[in-house]
């Protein structure tokens, strides 16, 4: 059986900037006091927390009142918007400017918001050292998201000393009080023995806790022990449940590992069809590994149709993203393939990277 990924890397980005960009809803720790405490009791109506399950703003015209009228909540939750381009035009300038009227008024959340902001370089320049100063005063408020984020600049050695053993126990601080990031980046600790004792028993409490609130890294990690028996009774039928809870919230990496039991009837049907279906939702996102069993598949025609052309296009994708097996499959159809086929390959690849180099352009501006 392949090993699967066991990655918070790229999986992890993409959670980070659901969780750690939050808008305020009723309850939410370090919501001030005074004017901001008062305010938190009255969430505007149609904002739910967003994202990771939450819904967009349906009604972007009574928040914007509110905004304008000095609420910090809806202050916040308007900068959110901005940010995530939801109910209004995507507008990271304009993010940062509503998350710091509300910030300036108290708002703990606001707060943590507006150094993630500045931490990533959206609408701001970027500044690690400023990023901190704000994760640090929100915390001391007693933002759980703050403290999983100082958490991360001590694990990553960004202002603060390379500490693992101090992220640990600013993860802590943040699970303790119910932060989904802290708890899965406690079971990562736990799991790596970074910071803490290596135990599988704990890291899945932990990636327990943080699955149950949708975190889909966690859930996907929860899911890679539940398949190795690590911290548990091998079970590959939860583990295909929580794979599959995973993917369908949009974690790519959870996607090939999906692809991977229909593959091999692990906890499941062996069904070679699903399992292309989910190495291509891996694949058309960039997991190496993804484009790797797609590859595969297209190349013994189980699955798909046998194609040698798309097979020789997933393989080079593969081995530009850093697969190296992918080589020896390219090795295998140079022996097989016709002129031709060899001919299409290579235009087809040319314009996968004209259209690659065109994305970035229109990103750059």
């Amino acid at each position: 059986m392949r090993s699967l990924l066991f990655s918070a890397s790229l999986a992890a980005v993409l959670v980070i900037s659901g969780s750690a960009l939050s808008a305020q809803t009723n309850g939410t720790a370090g919501a001030g006091s005074g004017a901001a405490g008062r305010t938190a009791e009255k969430l505007s109506g149609a904002l739910e927390a967003f994202p990771g399950g939450g819904r967009p703003q349906e009604n972007t015209a009574d928040l914007r009142r509110e905004a304008a009228a000095g609420d910090p909540v809806a202050e916040n939750n308007l900068g959110v918007a901005y940010a995530f381009g939801r109910g209004v035009e995507r507008d990271d300038a304009e993010a940062v400017r509503w998350l710091g009227l509300a910030n300036q008024a108290g708002l703990a959340q606001a707060e943590t918001n507006l150094g993630y902001m500045t931490e990533k370089g959206l609408g701001v320049a970027q500044d690690y050292a400023g990023a901190l100063a704000l994760y640090r005063e929100a915390a001391a408020r007693g933002n759980a998201q703050a403290k999983a984020r100082i958490g991360v600049f001590a694990e990553n050695g960004w202002v603060l000393p390379l500490d693992e053993g101090e992220a640990a126990r600013w993860y802590r601080l943040a699970a303790e009080q119910g932060d989904a990031e802290g708890e899965r980046k406690l079971g990562n600790c736990y799991y790596k023995g970074r910071g803490v004792r290596r135990d599988y028993v704990e890291a899945a409490k932990w990636f327990r806790m943080a699955a149950e609130q949708g975190d889909p890294v966690a859930e996907n990690n929860l899911g890679a022990l539940y398949h190795h028996g690590l911290g548990m009774k091998q079970d590959y039928a939860e583990a295909f449940a929580w794979y599959k809870r995973a993917a369908e919230r949009g974690l790519p990496g959870a996607a090939n590992d999906l692809g991977v039991l229909y593959e091999d009837g692990t906890g499941v049907e062996k069904d070679y069809q699903q399992a292309a279906r989910w190495y291509q939702v891996a694949a058309e996102q960039g997991v190496s590994r993804g484009e790797f069993d797609l590859a595969r598949l297209y190349h013994t025609g189980k699955g798909v149709p046998l194609d040698y052309v798309t097979a020789q296009y997933w393989y080079s994708r593969a081995l530009a993203d850093g697969e190296r097996q992918a080589e020896l499959g390219l090795k295998e159809l140079a022996t097989i393939m016709t002129p031709r086929q060899k001919e299409r390959a290579a235009e087809r690849l040319a314009e996968d990277r004209e259209a690659r180099v065109g994305a970035v352009a229109m990103r750059v501006r």
